[in-house]
């Protein structure tokens, strides 16, 4: 009998021990949880910035690849009708691209493909109410239409590589090749002569009226201005168009871009 009862307690503190030990093991160290963390990676979203509020420009009959880059930003995004342009925003055309910018005093810049300018100044005077226009085009090819400017402060101005036209109401084309070749000719629209550009480069300036076309090299003077259609120069009107007493600057910019340096001079010829 006792004997038996030696057993059973063997066997119920065997059966304790089971039960307890576990259980410490589980008060211990035990083992660290794996904890596994999942990396996501997602495409930052571009926010367009806000328009400029004031003195801007609007763009208007936006075809093609047209770009713009706001002040402040360096990234350029899609532009479209209606968007605004303030001093600092810069705009590139595509090879397709086309674009009309209707400027808050009335003037609007044609801006045609393969081109790129930057507002450089849009401003209203306080007191004055002079307004200002400056442009800068660093390459390709605008067409600007300009309202009369009564107030004398007022002024609209395109500068490039070479040089600055500036206009008090006028129409007048602006080319600039990739190398800087500068040429502004003033145009006329149904039949009404228009007035004169004022073309400054290194040291010179000169009118250009009435058709008649200037061209410099950044670095150089430009040249002084002759027509590029000599039927328009009224020196020819007499009929005797083999003698023709124009005498004008042949500037080669019908053929740029020009694959060599240094770059050609102009010819003159008369």
């Amino acid at each position: 009998m006792l004997e038996s009862r030696r057993k059973f307690r063997w066997v119920a503190l065997f059966l304790l021990m089971a039960i307890v030990l576990p259980l410490l093991s589980c008060g211990g160290e035990g083992t660290t949880p794996v904890v596994t963390t999942v990396t996501t990676t997602s495409t930052p979203t571009f926010t367009i910035p806000p328009e400029p509020t004031g003195a801007t420009g609007t763009l208007s009959s936006v075809s093609g690849e047209v770009t713009v880059l706001r002040q402040g930003v360096d990234t350029w995004f899609n532009a479209s009708s209606g968007m605004k342009l303030g001093t600092g925003d810069s705009l590139k055309t595509g090879s397709d691209g086309y674009v009309l910018i209707v400027f808050f005093d009335g003037s609007v810049m044609e801006v045609e493909a393969d081109s790129e300018i930057s507002v450089e100044e849009l401003s209203i005077a306080s007191g004055t109410g002079s307004t200002t226009v400056s442009i800068f085009q660093l390459v390709g090819n605008t067409v600007n239409r300009v309202e009369q400017l009564i107030d004398s402060s007022s002024k609209y101005e395109v500068e490039t590589p070479a040089g600055s036209a500036v206009v008090r109401g006028t129409i007048f084309n602006l080319g600039v090749s990739p190398y800087g070749l500068s040429c502004i000719n003033t145009l006329d629209e149904d039949d009404v002569a228009s007035h004169c550009a004022y073309f400054t480069g290194t040291g010179k300036t000169v009118d250009v009226c009435e058709k008649k076309k200037s061209c410099c090299w950044p670095g150089s003077p430009p040249s002084d201005p002759f027509y590029t259609d000599t039927n328009e120069d009224p020196t020819n009107w007499g009929g005797d168009g083999a003698s023709s007493q124009c005498h004008s600057t042949a500037m080669p910019d019908s053929t740029y871009p020009y694959p060599t340096y240094p770059y050609p001079s102009p010819t003159p010829i008369g």
